[in-house]
């Protein structure tokens, strides 16, 4: 795979780069333009991105390259704990432009992951009748922690 420069217009524009640093909402996220979005988001870990087909087809890149979907997930560690979210990785043949908008689409799903996240509550430690919630003080301290996975 060559390595690829910068465009003036396009998915491979800087233009798009400000684009995609600016997303923090799922509306942000389908703003982009790439294609459906994957979204699994539940107690018990998920993810959240674009099907690897449409990544490539916009960064013009080999899509044996990507994982099935480009974006972030959170791994259940068990007992109602999820770890951190984490943005998912391609291979190392993908240098130049299209590896740092991967790397920002990445970072884009992850706070996007984290907002549905808190739009639903999970993280608060504390439910509105005021009892405790132990998995979301336990996801939280795993995340502080910077734990991914549990094995």
């Amino acid at each position: 795979m060559k390595k690829q420069g910068w465009q003036k217009t396009g998915f491979l524009s800087k233009g798009f780069l400000k684009k995609v640093e600016e997303v923090h909402n799922y509306e942000d996220l389908e703003g982009l333009g790439i294609g459906p979005i994957h979204c699994d988001i539940s107690y018990r870990g998920g993810g959240i991105g674009f099907y690897a087909k449409d990544v490539a087809g916009a960064l013009e890149i080999d899509e044996y390259c990507l994982p099935r979907y480009v974006g972030a997930g959170c791994n259940y560690l068990g007992g109602g704990i999820r770890g951190a979210i984490f943005a998912g990785d391609y291979s190392s043949e993908i240098t130049g432009a299209p590896a740092i908008i991967l790397d920002d689409i990445g970072a884009a799903c992850c706070r996007v992951y984290e907002y549905i996240e808190n739009e639903e509550r999970m993280n608060d430690e504390e439910y509105e009748d005021g009892d405790t919630n132990w998995e979301a003080k336990g996801t939280n301290m795993a995340r502080r922690a910077g734990t991914i996975s549990a094995y």
